[in-house]
């Protein structure tokens, strides 16, 4: 993880739709949320936050927490418990 990886998942994790479930958003959301810019939120969510299976891509240029990126960001698991990718 890099410094702006936390903050990525913390958003994410608040971010819920009606339902309680995930919200679907794009990086530039997510980066009007958080100190990062839209390209490297971008890159984040494509990169290692997807390789790891904290979130998931919906459809093109759209990201939301995975069950196992909630679970992390709900202490279930710990940091090191994943994989390297």
């Amino acid at each position: 993880m890099v410094p702006a990886d936390p903050s990525i998942l913390e958003f994410l994790h608040s971010a819920r739709d009606p339902y309680g479930d995930p919200a679907i958003l794009s990086p530039s959301t997510v980066s009007k949320n958080v100190p990062f810019g839209a390209d490297h939120v971008g890159t984040r969510l494509r990169e290692d936050l997807q390789d790891n299976g904290l979130v998931e891509q919906t459809e093109r240029g759209y990201y939301r927490l995975t069950p196992m990126g909630d679970r992390l960001m709900s202490g279930e698991i710990r940091p090191d418990e994943l994989s390297d990718g």
